[in-house]
């Protein structure tokens, strides 16, 4: 299995263990599908471009690439105190569930190079969504099935 496909199946268990509330689904969320009720919780995995790891100096050739996993965690915006202490310790628990994922990730897969990102909280639709990722780094030559 790729080395992408790998993280993501652990940091979803991770954050499903973390968060047991949300459904935490890997995929792109469909235009307008973002929902945050008590009833319905929902966290997104996704990747971005894949890009090439800089200050390599082969004249392009190059095999490592750098792909960003995000993660987009819908919530309601808080418009009490006691929703917005919620809501950060939610933001708190999801940054240490990926940061552990990363952890976990590193002796199973030492060939890549996984850096956790910044966590940025975005109105999105409506809902209060609190991003972050991280950045796997690796060299393609090293994947065979990919």
């Amino acid at each position: 299995m790729n080395p992408v496909q790998e993280f993501i199946d652990l940091l979803q268990t991770t954050l499903e263990a973390a968060l047991p509330s949300y459904t935490v689904e890997a995929r792109e969320p469909a235009e307008g599908e973002l929902v945050a009720t008590d009833e319905v919780k929902q966290i997104f995995i996704t990747t971005e471009g894949f890009d090439f790891a800089e200050g390599i100096a082969d004249f392009g050739q190059t095999t490592r690439v750098v792909v960003p996993v995000m993660v987009g965690c819908v919530m309601q915006r808080p418009g009490k105190v006691t929703l917005a202490a919620k809501v950060l310790r939610r933001r708190l628990t999801l940054v240490q569930a990926v940061q552990r994922a990363v952890q976990d990730f590193g002796p199973v897969r030492p060939d890549v190079m996984a850096v956790p990102l910044s966590e940025q909280p975005l109105l999105i639709e409506g809902y209060l969504v609190s991003m972050t990722g991280v950045e796997l780094t690796f060299d393609l030559d090293a994947e065979e099935g990919l």
